[in-house]
């Protein structure tokens, strides 16, 4: 309960100040994304998957803020534990939010930036198989606060819509409950578009 007190805290401290800057001449935004995601090897987990959604504010020449959530999920890698008496199969969903921070390098038709975030992520974690003729399954939920760092860049395909994508290094604080162990290191790939919600031109 304290844990979800935090994140709900930190959302709204992000959605306070998108609506502090509301009143500025530039843009809200939405930008629906996909991502790939790379575990790190103390996950013991395969490549995954996912997609999201941020809804952010340009607040002048420099900064982006940004509420977003995404979903992705991986298959756990059993590799060290099969064998012929033993199969076992699991995987791994991460549903979480972030409050997202972006400083431009330069505003124009190609705009690279860097971003930092901190939120919150659940992961539900489900393993089933056989073991010496038996079945087994278990399964364990858990939350943790993230914190991702990064690069990227968009770019303006008309005034209404740009391309964008970027790539980031997420540290986990997952509880030792499903599996962590300290910090876990995960890297994500994020490909998407953004479309101003009040059209305008949005570099100048």
């Amino acid at each position: 309960m304290f844990f979800k007190k935090r994140i709900q805290a930190a959302i709204l401290t992000g959605l306070s100040l998108i609506s502090m800057v509301a009143v500025a001449e530039n843009d809200f935004y939405v930008a629906p994304f996909g991502s790939y995601l790379k575990p790190g090897g103390d996950t013991k987990a395969f490549d995954g998957f996912g997609a999201g959604l941020a809804l952010g504010k340009e607040i002048n020449d420099y900064f982006n803020v940004e509420i977003r959530g995404f979903w992705q999920k991986y298959d756990n890698n059993y590799a060290c534990c099969n064998s012929s008496n033993i199969s076992l199969k699991g995987n791994s969903e991460l549903t979480g939010g972030t409050v997202d921070v972006q400083w431009f390098l330069l505003r124009d038709q190609f705009s690279p930036y860097v971003v930092a975030a901190v939120g919150g992520m659940n992961t539900a974690y489900k393993m089933n198989g056989t073991v010496i003729g038996k079945s087994v399954a278990s399964s364990a939920d858990a939350t943790s606060f993230i914190f991702e760092s990064g690069v990227g860049a968009t770019y303006a395909v008309t005034d209404y819509l740009s391309l964008r994508s970027d790539v980031r290094y997420r540290l986990n604080t997952l509880p030792s409950n499903v599996g962590g162990n300290g910090v876990f290191n995960d890297l994500t790939v994020n490909f998407g578009v953004l479309v101003p919600l009040n059209i305008e031109k949005i570099y100048q």
